[in-house]
């Protein structure tokens, strides 16, 4: 014991801190205690002993040191146990973390990055739920109705003002249906956008419409920058995987273990959680060791086959745009014999376009594998396939969707020239919040089929045939690629109908919670672990870029609709304007001279160009900074290469030194 408080006695004299002089300042004896805990953490002894040894330290001679110094220790003291505290208190409801932790000790990182994008993406929509709520739906029921606002141009006799939405006697079957299409008493809620309504001499003070429209602007600024700060975070993962820091096998083996693990369970979780990452340190060694092998004919006849590959997978594609332009243009052609035909004809683009991306996510995949890429590679383009077509076929529908409801390209249509759209759809709103809405339950009941109907069987017939079919197929794989497709599509969709269907986000987080939970059953129980593993750091950052991506596709029709396009004049809260956006300069108007001034100015060309100057210099300082942190890690590279030469010169040279002693 002793000669270890020597020891440490020792380490700190060094650094000049074991004694305090009664000049020295509060804040360097501070720093010194802090040196002294760092030092005593790193000595190699037990807890035990290090209590030990702290109580030896503080009670030695010179710590005697002034009451104004020993309370401002005692508070830096207090507020780091009591951030830790916290930390600790939030880690506990911290949501599905230890299913999470399960998921990644069983089948890797890669497969565990899946289920943490659907926890990210339920956040995502409680934070739409929560400002709905707090910013539309509490100040629009406490404010008194006065009735329906008849916009000026129209009177109350005119045709565009024809719309009353189902609330009379419905048989029991008929409400049952509304639950998948959102007709009814659903389409009278405020679920949809045609509810939402304040009268002609409502409270002027908090005005409904701007709230409703800055909340959805907000909420999408907000997905903007916590999906950005993801990207960020992933990339610099990516990077530093790239410059080829990675610890040695052996290192690994005997540092990565926690000795804080108690229970069998954990510990085997933890062994299955080294032995995936060791595997795919492994495999990516080798691959590497066989793309250094190949000759120039190999690589010619590689990439001769990627080239037919791809030629096959733009072909695939063209036909299932195809398709889906015919389903499209087949429902809203029917469209006036809906409630003829019944929920099929209103459900046919949606089950479409599911079988489009239920098939050829598995034609990709396997094409994919015959491409000889890296299994990360891999996964990535199989990723950045499926999701080209997935969102390239919810553009298509809302493409074709537009020229049916907003007359595009076809305004002079006796059907369009009375209200600037369609008159069939007295509140088109509240037609397309439904068709996202039917997309969104389609998306789960997609999920829960394929669960039950297709991967539990598939187990069955694998473990209790033993016929050739039921073993060549097997148990199901549980494809990355494929799931995380779904989930950026169903959340793309959720983002389009916002302003459509307010409360669709609620509907997504009860998709999104269930979804985790159907997943998890099919992985463990009807999912074999993958052939192939792949590295989380690596596609995490692919993900967040296909969610971006998702958000802009999302954006773009959003931000026509709510500047160009004029909205329902019979239902909605813009029914007296000429487009949404046009709340916002009337509540400008109202404002005092200054405040509109500066608002002017901050929407004016001249205030953007400046904007962008200003962020390309800021643009330009962090690429240079990249630029030099680059060059100062290879030169540093560069170093330690030469001081390992240097060193291995020196024992040489005493190697030899030896030698010719006697």
């Amino acid at each position: 014991m002793m000669c270890d408080v020597q020891e440490l006695r020792q380490r700190l004299a060094e650094h000049d801190i074991l004694s305090v002089n009664s000049d020295s300042s509060t804040e360097n004896f501070l720093e010194g205690m802090e040196i002294q805990e760092s030092l005593l953490r790193a000595l190699p002894c037990s807890m035990k002993k290090k209590h030990s040894l702290r109580k030896l330290l503080r009670a030695s001679p010179g710590k005697h040191v002034s009451c104004w110094v020993a309370l401002c220790k005692r508070q830096r003291w207090v507020q780091r146990q009591l951030q830790e505290g916290i930390s600790n208190f939030a880690r506990v409801f911290q949501l599905w973390k230890t299913s999470l932790d399960e998921v990644g000790g069983n089948f890797g990182s890669g497969i565990q990055s899946y289920f943490t994008i659907l926890r990210f993406l339920l956040l995502v929509n409680l934070l739409a739920v929560l400002l709905a709520s707090g910013f539309i739906l509490l100040p629009l029921v406490t404010i008194p109705r006065n009735g329906a606002i008849i916009p000026q141009t129209l009177d109350a006799g005119s045709e565009c003002l024809n719309y009353s939405c189902g609330l009379g006697h419905r048989p029991p079957w008929q409400r049952f249906q509304d639950i998948f299409t959102g007709e009814g008493s659903l389409e009278c809620s405020y679920l949809f956008y045609g509810a939402y309504s304040v009268g002609e001499n409502d409270d002027r003070h908090y005005l409904v419409c701007l709230a409703y429209l800055f909340s959805i602007l907000g909420y999408l600024v907000a997905c903007f920058i916590w999906i950005f700060q993801r990207i960020v975070a992933s990339f610099m993962n990516w990077q530093i995987l790239q410059w080829g820091f990675k610890p040695y096998v052996s290192a690994r083996i005997f540092t990565e273990w926690d000795f804080c693990i108690q229970s069998p369970e954990a510990a085997a979780l933890k062994q299955r959680s080294i032995y995936n990452g060791l595997k795919m340190d492994l495999a990516e060694q080798i691959r590497h060791l066989q793309n250094q092998q190949r000759t120039r004919k190999q690589l010619a006849q590689l990439y001769l086959l990627r080239l037919l590959i791809n030629a096959v997978v733009l072909l695939l594609m063209a036909t299932a745009f195809y398709f889906i332009h015919l389903a499209t243009e087949s429902s809203q052609g029917d469209s006036q014999d809906a409630a003829r035909l019944g929920v099929l004809s209103q459900y046919l683009p949606p089950v479409t376009i599911s079988a489009v991306n239920i098939l050829l996510p598995f034609v990709f995949h396997a094409l994919a594998q015959l491409e000889g890429y890296s299994p990360n590679t891999e996964v990535n383009l199989t990723l950045v396939r499926c999701v080209i077509l997935k969102l390239s076929s919810l553009a298509m529908f809302l493409f074709f969707l537009g020229r049916q409801i907003l007359c595009l390209g076809a305004s002079s249509t006796p059907q369009c020239q009375p209200c600037g759209y369609n008159k069939v759809y007295q509140c088109w709103e509240t037609h397309i919040g439904q068709e996202m809405y039917k997309m969104t339950i389609f998306s789960f009941l997609t999920t829960l089929a394929s669960a039950f109907l297709i991967s539990l069987p598939r187990r069955l017939l694998a473990k209790h045939s033993s016929s050739a079919l039921a073993q060549w197929l097997g148990k199901e794989e549980f494809l990355v690629p494929h799931n995380v497709l779904d989930i950026v599509a169903t959340q793309t969709v959720i983002w389009i109908g916002i302003y459509f269907c307010p409360l669709l986000p609620l509907l997504g987080c009860v998709s999104i919670f269930l979804t985790f939970y159907i997943k998890k059953y099919t992985l463990f129980q009807n999912c074999q672990p993958s052939t192939q593993l792949f590295r989380a750091s690596r596609s995490k950052f692919l993900f967040q870029i296909m969610l971006l991506l998702g958000l802009f596709l999302a954006c773009s029709p959003l931000s026509y609709v709510i500047t160009r396009v004029p909205p329902s004049q019979a239902c909605g809260l813009f029914a007296n304007y000429s487009a949404p956006w046009q709340t916002v300069p009337e509540a400008v108007s109202h404002l005092p001279t200054t405040a509109q001034l500066i608002f002017n100015y901050a929407t004016s060309s001249v205030f953007c160009f400046l904007l962008l100057m200003v962020l390309s210099l800021v643009l330009i300082v962090f690429v240079s900074q990249t630029q030099a942190n680059r060059q100062a890690i290879e030169r540093l590279k560069r170093q330690r290469v030469q001081y390992v030469q240097e060193k291995w010169c020196l024992v040489r040279k005493l190697a030899q030194l030896m030698a010719k002693s006697p």
